[in-house]
């Protein structure tokens, strides 16, 4: 880097390199960091821009849908002119104006069983976010991650309150292990029937992020086995613990 440049990328950074447990190398290993994000509805927009700003060096974005009128009630990154234009066209772009200096790709499809690309892209990637909002997508979302041995976060909204986990290859259980019972997916996966607020939505998705970068950066405590729970409306958090469940066909792969 030149002067000049070295100005700007310690200028833009100031306040990351100023905490002590982030600092300059810290910030470097943003820079290296390669992030996938999967879903770029209500939580993924969240995500996307605190992943930019922060400096992920390398962003994938996957989605096929377009976007809707009703999508803007928590979709903030896209506006009232978008309607109808490609999510990953306009989240890149979003991702340009806001920090040129990251990398995006876009990738304009649905994961699916079986998918080979979907393998082969997830494994390109340092860690995987799932920003998706129904238990199908979340599913193989696990199972991919699972065969390339990537870690996985993921969020879940439901009206007032939202939930966070990390999973990690042989290190926690996997996302089947955590939801086993039937009853519990719901509420928490399917917000186009149980509503959320907008607002839930940019909680879960920050609380992603800062994830994100305590697991790159190698700080913190991490939500491995454990799983974060919060609820605007009362203003309150809890953590539960998880455990693997030994007969999830899921975790077939790290036995």
């Amino acid at each position: 880097m030149n002067d000049q440049l070295d100005n700007e990328y310690f200028e833009r950074y100031k306040r990351h390199i100023l905490i002590k447990n982030i600092g300059g190398q810290g910030q470097k290993k943003l820079g290296n960091a390669k992030v996938l994000l999967v879903g770029l509805g209500g939580i993924g927009s969240t995500v996307l821009q605190h992943l930019a700003a922060s400096g992920i060096g390398k962003i994938g974005l996957v989605d096929q849908d377009t976007i809707a009128l009703s999508n803007l009630q928590r979709q903030t990154i896209y506006t009232y002119q978008d309607i109808g234009r490609k999510k990953v066209s306009v989240a890149s772009n979003f991702v340009k104006k806001l920090n040129k200096n990251v990398d995006v790709t876009e990738y304009d499809f649905f994961l699916k069983t079986n998918d080979s690309d979907a393998t082969k892209i997830i494994g390109e990637y340092d860690v995987v976010l799932d920003g998706t909002d129904n238990i199908e997508a979340r599913e193989l979302i696990n199972q991919h991650c699972l065969t390339q041995h990537k870690p996985l976060i993921f969020g879940g909204v439901s009206g007032w309150e939202g939930l966070v986990s990390l999973l990690i290859y042989q290190k926690s259980a996997c996302f089947k292990c955590i939801f086993t019972s039937s009853e519990e997916r719901p509420a928490f996966f399917d917000c186009s029937s149980e509503g959320v607020l907008g607002v839930t939505t940019s909680l879960v998705g920050t609380l992603m992020v800062a994830e994100t970068i305590k697991l790159i950066c190698g700080i913190g405590q991490l939500l491995t086995n454990r799983l974060l729970i919060c609820n605007a409306l009362n203003g309150e958090t809890e953590v539960l613990n998880t455990k693997k469940n030994k007969v999830c066909n899921a975790c077939q792969y790290t036995n």
